[in-house]
């Protein structure tokens, strides 16, 4: 993986080693392979977490957050996981009145990660 890959990780909020392993671990195929799925898999979790939240299906919400949480913290998307640790707790707690300030948050940072992650696959 070429340094190009560290244009985008601006206060820690990403940590690009995560890719660097993975690669390192599994090749550019696998690491190619695991940025495309979470590229697909990730909006469609947020999609998921913005209908719960219309719906309050607190439930739905817990898993989709819970997804973002691996999925983004095993690429490197350390801001991503972490809002979805507090958007995941919000849902627990069925505190509904704090998700879409969260939300937003969490989109903003998904924006930022799927940035990276796509010059990343650039890269690889």
């Amino acid at each position: 993986m070429n340094d190009q890959v560290n244009y985008s990780t601006e206060s820690g909020d990403i940590d690009p080693l995560f890719l660097r392993r993975l690669q390192e671990l599994g090749g550019s195929k696998l690491a190619n392979e695991l940025v495309g799925m979470y590229l697909i898999r990730g909006a469609q979790l947020l999609e998921n977490i913005s209908a719960g939240i219309d719906s309050k299906a607190f439930s739905e919400i817990k898993n989709a957050a819970h997804s973002l949480i691996s999925s983004a913290g095993n690429l490197g998307g350390k801001k991503v996981s972490n809002i979805s640790k507090l958007m995941e707790t919000a849902a627990i707690e069925e505190q509904i009145d704090s998700m879409p300030d969260l939300l937003s948050d969490l989109s903003s940072a998904q924006e930022v990660f799927q940035k990276y992650l796509k010059g990343a696959l650039e890269g690889l």
